[in-house]
């Protein structure tokens, strides 16, 4: 999810503590307990650091990755909870712990409804899992929250508020739920296509994408309640081609491919050099597919540029591949 959900989670599983007497009737438990459910609710994500020190291409490989891993669950509540305990002083530590494990559990279970996925599984695997029907941003699950907060504001018992706020936010996913095995089952019946399927929910409950893998083909589509249409087909590329064959040694490449899924490789010709684009098809906006990495090839077949990430614009791919040309010669 993005991070305006996770820190909405952090303030609402807060309220949810005054549940406990224990909080309600204590202002340094309960503000502990604020700052251990919004940290830990947050803090699978500062993995973000990786992209300050190392950049952005092993960010993207690597986000996600160990930090919402099975022992990163307890090593991030262990840590916020000590640090927090030893700011606070004389305060029950148990409290802390359970408040701030749930708002990282949370964090990791949220990310693992969405299209991107997450390494959860580590170390026993390295398989990237997704479910695949909660959207990046959802704003029901958000709305649900600012409601809360009014009420928690007017003078509502911030406790059972949010009892009730996340009782509708499990109603509400769990239908989501069953809403994405009955558009599974419409297009796995209406295709009768043998391949991967990946569908890709958006913010609205009637409208989803999705992705056929073949043997030969990606085909991308859309459902609106019951109705099919077909965006785009691509023919897979040719793994033999030259310039693809030496962007996959493109250190942005690898960084992107390690966890992406249904990527398909075109070539844009240009006037200094051949660009070989990698997309990862699960995430299109209108007719683009933003979410890519791209290798600048001249006419000797060697590198000259990189880059990978989130690009909506054609002239900011430019710029990003210019900037890291440079890089490249002053190295």
């Amino acid at each position: 999810m993005d991070t305006s959900t996770h820190i909405t989670f952090g303030f609402g599983l807060a309220g949810l503590a005054y549940l406990d007497p224990a909080v309600s009737s204590d202002p340094s438990l309960a503000n502990a307990i604020l700052f251990g459910t919004v940290l830990g609710s947050n803090a699978p994500d500062f993995d973000y650091l990786i992209k300050l020190v190392k950049g952005n291409g092993m960010y993207i490989e690597h986000h996600r990755g160990l930090s919402h891993s099975v022992f990163a669950l307890m090593i991030w509540s262990l840590l916020i909870s000590g640090i927090i305990l030893f700011f606070a002083g004389n305060i029950d530590f148990f409290p802390i712990l359970f408040w701030t494990f749930l708002g990282v559990v949370l964090h990791v279970g949220l990310d693992l409804m969405n299209a991107y996925g997450t390494q959860a599984g580590r170390p026993f695997t390295k398989k990237w899992l997704s479910l695949n029907f909660l959207p990046l941003i959802d704003p029901i699950i958000y709305l649900f929250h600012v409601l809360g907060f009014i009420l928690w504001y007017l003078g509502f018992s911030p406790g059972p508020t949010f009892a009730y706020v996340y009782i509708f936010i499990a109603i509400y996913i769990i239908i989501r739920f069953f809403i994405y095995k009955v558009i599974r089952g419409i297009i796995i019946n209406t295709t009768e296509m043998d391949g991967i399927l990946t569908l890709i929910p958006s913010i609205w409950l009637h409208k989803w994408d999705f992705v056929i893998e073949t043997n030969s083909t990606y085909y991308v589509g859309s459902v609106t309640y019951k109705n099919l249409q077909w965006i785009h087909h691509f023919n897979k590329h040719d793994e033999n081609c030259p310039k693809i064959k030496t962007s996959l040694k493109d250190k942005n490449v690898v960084h992107f491919l390690a966890n992406s899924a249904h990527t398909h490789a075109l070539i844009v010709p240009g006037i200094n050099g051949d660009e070989v684009r990698w997309l990862d098809l699960r995430f299109r906006h209108r007719n683009h597919y933003p979410y890519m990495a791209v290798a600048k090839i001249n006419r000797h077949n060697e590198i000259i540029s990189s880059y990978t990430g989130w690009i909506h614009r054609s002239k900011r791919l430019e710029n990003k591949l210019a900037t890291n040309n440079k890089k490249l010669v002053q190295l």
